[in-house]
């Protein structure tokens, strides 16, 4: 035991004046502000490295393929077939709207190209943002209906245009059975190449190569050994510096003085803590930035956006009260500045929320607050539904829109199955954090606007300008079922939409078949209101009338002249669909 505490003992010390050298240097540029670029040297050196190993992966696949005698028919993607696809996805694409509901088809990709990297059509899947496990074809999207221009949408037949509508909606339920847009923006972001540091894709559960081995058991190392206890370093000085300077300005009188004091103290403890996640951020547009007063929006991937954020600007919290590691940070901010903590599950803090939320936006001597309207945490793929509260205030309003790079690092909380321990640890153990944030133009609600449309206007800016998918859902769907009242809506829109149905009649020139005016009025649709009453009177049939023509039927088909219409003209068959009347009701 001895001889190895004087091993450990001997290492330290050399180890020891260049970790702490290093630390000193991080420390002194956070209280400046300043860098010397070497995180982005890093990160440089990181890109290179990946590149590399997507390189090695596609080698390797490319020669498994030459060496495999027969090879899988999915991994073969002809250029002929790809161009009959994709010449009927325009097809698809260019389809008026007054053949059925409008499609939009996914961008994921199918089983058969996440078997072969190197096929095209991976290619194009792994532009998107996440690689789904199907390709999806068929999204219904009723909103889109509420901005047309017309009022009628033009159909051959209405009662056709219901079935396809119905196929649709089939379709888009086993998609959603499959795959669902909602539940997958809950868990983490799946990636198109691995980074040697996670495997969330079936893909990279192989050995590819002993290169990529060991470069990965480097990598390992590095990052468990080297950086870890640098990071737990940087952030216990991080952390105990806040609680301090916190718990030391809350002393002081409430003034410029202290309003000063926590500015600089806020934006050091956060940059200190940024730098023990090698976290690189990168900030846009920062004339939009809010000085005093007023709301910044901003979407919602982890609990580390506020501190992201913070390293720009100082802002005033507001959130659900947590206990344990999260809970002293929430404790010691409170002690400095005006945070709004709230319990979810207790609708009496919501009348308190709104009144101080009220207050504290029309005193110009404080910070802007901070709120993430979606109220949980999206895996940085989407923008699902903002909360109208925040925008019930009539204040002006700072977008702010946040994506992280996850190729380094996934930032998004899964809070449901970690603690923030977990996450914390998963966060230093990462190669680096990168993020890229967007100061947007300052936003005020219109007259004829409501809350609900103001929030959705912001959401969708947020959304354009960070690359994310809108969405309409609630994020708290992940806790809770899909409300009826969802159901309701929807099944209200389709109602709205089929209600514009107008059907148009069939060219019957196409078919051979005159069509005279004699003949539209007889006929009735499927689809109308009809009774007895208002049938013509051809058009009812007794059930011993149907009997004798079934009867004189059968005896016309057994007789040895065989069957009459067999050798008649085509003008007498012509005549004789003329003759028909489309509808046949039986009388009770």
């Amino acid at each position: 035991m001895v001889p190895i505490l004087e091993h450990i003992l001997i290492v330290s010390t050399f180890l020891l004046p260049p970790v702490a050298i290093l630390i000193s240097l991080v420390v002194c540029l956070a209280l400046f502000g300043k860098t010397l670029g070497l995180r982005e040297s890093y990160v440089n050196t990181l890109i290179f490295i990946f590149e590399w190993a997507a390189r090695q992966i596609k080698t390797t696949e490319r020669n498994k393929r030459r060496e495999s005698t027969f090879p899988s028919t999915d991994e073969v993607v002809s250029s002929g077939d790809e161009d009959e696809s994709e010449k009927e996805n325009e097809a698809d694409e260019n389809k008026p709207a007054e053949e059925g509901l409008r499609h939009r088809h996914g961008s994921g990709s199918s089983l058969s190209s996440l078997s072969s990297i190197c096929s095209k059509r991976s290619r194009r899947g792994s532009e998107s943002s996440a690689l789904g496990i199907i390709r999806r074809e068929t999204q219904i999207h009723l909103d889109d209906d509420e901005d047309e221009d017309f009022h009628e949408i033009l159909v051959k037949s209405r009662g056709w245009a219901v079935v396809r509508d119905s196929i649709d909606f089939v379709k888009a339920g086993i998609e959603a059975v499959i795959e669902d847009e909602v539940t997958s923006r809950f868990e983490a972001e799946q990636l198109v190449t691995w980074n040697m540091l996670t495997r969330t894709s079936i893909r990279f559960y192989q050995f590819v190569n002993w290169k990529l081995t060991t470069l990965y058991i480097i990598g390992l190392m590095f990052r468990y050994c080297i950086m870890l206890p640098m990071r737990f370093v940087l952030f216990g000085m991080g952390l105990i510096f806040l609680i301090v300077s916190t718990g030391i300005i809350g002393m002081v009188s409430d003034g410029p003085l202290k309003r000063k004091l926590n500015h600089h103290c806020m934006l050091i403890s956060n940059r200190i803590l940024s730098r023990c996640l090698t976290g690189v951020v990168y900030f846009h547009d920062t004339h939009n930035r809010a000085r005093n007063g007023g709301i910044c929006v901003a979407n919602h991937t982890s609990p580390i956006d506020a501190m992201i954020l913070s390293t720009d600007n100082v802002y005033a919290l507001i959130g659900q009260r947590h206990g344990g590691l999260l809970g002293i940070v929430q404790r010691a901010l409170s002690r400095a500045s005006s945070h709004i903590w709230f319990e979810r599950n207790e609708a009496k803090d919501r009348s308190t929320v709104t009144k101080r939320l009220f207050e504290h936006c029309n005193d110009p001597h404080k910070l802007p607050v901070l709120i993430f309207p979606e109220g949980t945490c999206i895996n940085n793929t989407s923008v699902m539904m903002f909360k109208k509260g925040s925008f019930e205030v009539g204040t002006t309003i700072y977008p702010i829109a946040m994506k992280y790079d996850s190729r380094f690092g996934d930032a998004f909380w899964n809070s449901s199955e970690q603690s923030w321990f977990e996450y914390i640890m998963r966060m230093m153990t990462s190669w680096a954090i990168i993020c890229n944030v967007w100061y947007l133009p300052a936003m005020t609600k219109l007259p004829e606007e409501d809350a609900v449309d103001f929030a959705n206007r912001v959401k969708k800016e947020i959304a354009r300008k960070g690359g994310l998918v809108d969405l309409e859902w609630d994020g708290q769907l992940k806790r809770t079922k899909v409300p009826k009242k969802l159901v309701a809506k929807q099944q209200e829109k389709y109602a709205h939409r089929m209600s514009r149905y107008t059907s148009t009649s069939v060219d019957a020139s196409k078919f051979g078949i005159e069509n005279n005016e004699e003949d539209d009025e007889d006929y009735v649709s499927f689809l109308s209101p009809t009774t007895l009453e208002n049938l013509p009177e051809d058009a009812v049939v007794s059930d011993e009338e149907e009997e004798e023509e079934e009867e004189e039927e059968d005896e016309a088909l057994s007789s040895p002249t065989g069957n009459p219409l067999s050798d008649a003209p085509i003008s007498d068959l012509n005549t004789g669909l003329h003759m028909r009347n489309p509808v046949t009701t039986h009388e009770n």
